[in-house]
């Protein structure tokens, strides 16, 4: 044989392999078993049965999210994120038990940074951004709790509770609202 005869015969084998790998990869994506040594023709029947099984599903359109543009999303995010949420606050941490409140201070890329103060143990609601509200539901502290071993010897053991019992409030309707802005107007104007 002629050195050219040779080398289509080798790239001719590399194509059917490559081929084979390529159907094997995707005979595997669509859950078909097969031997190890099976050969093309074998493979290709066993996934057009497959196919002919179950037919693909139908393209779905793109959600409105995907698209949206870099500043709509942005938009929409910060939009979210900087939204009111009406709550009332209980601190669980005992080493602040005599605190008032605190300023939470929360940020990430697209927000900058976000600062709030929120008064714990108060009587009156409080809005306060949903980002916030998010950081303080995730909030832990360690308190320590007595417990008794096998041998009957007391020691302390450390448990991780929710720092803040946090009751999320109904939004203000519409005549709590002008109440709340006159009583602002008239708290200005003494």
């Amino acid at each position: 044989m002629s050195d050219e005869t040779s080398n289509d015969m080798m790239e001719d084998e590399e194509m059917q392999t490559a081929n084979l790998d390529a159907m094997k990869a995707t005979a595997t994506r669509m859950g078909i078993s097969y031997h190890p040594s099976i050969g093309a023709e074998k493979l290709a029947e066993k996934i057009k049965a497959k196919r002919e099984e179950e037919p693909e599903p139908p393209a779905t359109p793109l959600s409105p999210a995907a698209e949206e543009t870099h500043a709509q999303q942005v938009r929409r995010l910060r939009t979210e994120a900087l939204a009111l949420v009406r709550i009332r606050v209980t601190c669980m941490n005992p080493s602040k038990k005599d605190i008032e409140g605190e300023i939470f201070t929360v940020g990430n890329s697209i927000l900058g940074t976000v600062r709030k103060y929120v008064p714990f143990n108060s009587d009156e609601p409080w809005h306060v951004p949903q980002i916030i509200y998010d950081m303080m539901r995730t909030r832990k502290c360690q308190v320590f709790v007595k417990e008794r071993s096998k041998n009957n010897v007391a020691f302390k053991k450390g448990k991780l509770i929710n720092e803040f019992a946090i009751e999320v409030l109904p939004p203000l309707t519409e005549k709590e609202l002008q109440e709340l802005s006159q009583r602002q107007v008239m708290a200005q104007g003494s």
